[in-house]
């Protein structure tokens, strides 16, 4: 067996919904911005709901991420951030 095929079978007898990185840009590369926030936004509040995401995750996020950003991205992140809390 592959170990591709080893790990999806394991994810669906775990019943994981997570997409892998490649999955996830796979989906993702084609939208356009307004229908990847719609889906950012989307998935944060579906998060929320099951009591996975909350500010302080999203502050501990930024805080990784933002290093690695220019600072147009970096402004732009902030925004987003600042969007997905409540």
């Amino acid at each position: 067996m592959k170990i591709g095929d080893y790990i999806k079978k394991k994810r669906e007898e775990q019943g994981a919904s997570q997409l892998t990185p490649e999955e996830m840009v796979e989906k993702y590369s084609a939208m356009d911005e307004a229908s990847l926030m719609s889906e950012l936004f989307k998935t944060a509040n579906e998060s929320r709901a099951r009591g996975e995401l909350d500010n302080k995750t999203l502050d501990e996020f930024y805080q990784k991420v933002s290093p690695l950003l220019t600072p147009e991205q970096k402004e732009r992140m902030g925004e987003l951030i600042a969007g997905l809390k409540i």
